[in-house]
């Protein structure tokens, strides 16, 4: 039996290695989602929304839906960003808690204009509504969940748990942020715990199949 010097079986791989174009950066995978994102939503809302009602609803607290708006949008881009820097080996664990802020500033706000109708008693509750608005944000998310669990698993994530559960919260908010163009109602409480449940199951759903999926790339 002839033994193969160590250095002869070097040569051979290294003659019969391929090279691996390496992925770009986080930051520029994640702008590049994004913009996807960004560029379908808006000519969903440019030809399907009534951004006029939109203006009405919050006639008098524009500065309000500006904030909430920022607040929203804030959380789903800090969240997908999380997800593409989590998914390299060695990330900081910052990048968790880095949309916590703006989610609970969104949520602050939400809170505060439904406690306004509330007190004012120009709130109707209609659960009927609230279900298609729970509808909405599941099966947006779940449009996006597939191509954003695709891009994460290139990475190949040693821990693919937070980085699942951070794609999931930044797909949830961007999809309750363009919900806001398409709600025929004013937000109430109920309104606000739905959106709230449907972000809880899109991240939970997210975290179940990417956990698994992401492993598997691994």
């Amino acid at each position: 039996m002839t033994v193969r010097p160590v250095e002869g079986l070097i040569d051979e791989l290294v003659a019969e290695a391929k090279p691996v174009a390496p992925l770009a950066s986080p930051g520029r995978r994640a702008l590049l989602w994004l913009a996807a994102i960004g560029a379908l939503a808006g000519l969903a809302i440019y030809f399907f929304s009534d951004f006029d009602q939109l203006l009405l609803r919050y006639s008098g607290r524009e500065m309000v839906l500006a904030f909430e708006i920022t607040a929203m949008l804030a959380t789903g881009v800090l969240a997908n960003l999380g997800a593409f820097a989590s998914s390299i080996p060695g990330a900081s664990k910052r990048w968790l808690a880095a949309p916590l802020p703006s989610f609970a500033l969104w949520l602050i706000l939400s809170g505060i204009g439904c406690y306004n109708l509330a007190k004012t008693g120009s709130a109707e509750v209609e659960f009927g509504e609230s279900a298609e608005c729970l509808l909405f944000i599941v099966a947006a998310s779940a449009a996006l969940c597939v191509p954003l669990i695709w891009r994460l698993s290139r990475a190949r994530p040693i821990d693919p748990l937070p980085v699942a559960a951070l794609g999931g919260l930044g797909i949830a908010a961007l999809s309750a942020l363009i919900l806001m163009f398409f709600h025929p109602f004013t937000v109430t409480f109920l309104d606000l715990a739905v959106h709230l449940l449907a972000i809880m199951i899109v991240i939970a759903a997210m975290t179940l199949v990417g956990r698994r999926t992401l492993a598997g790339a691994a």
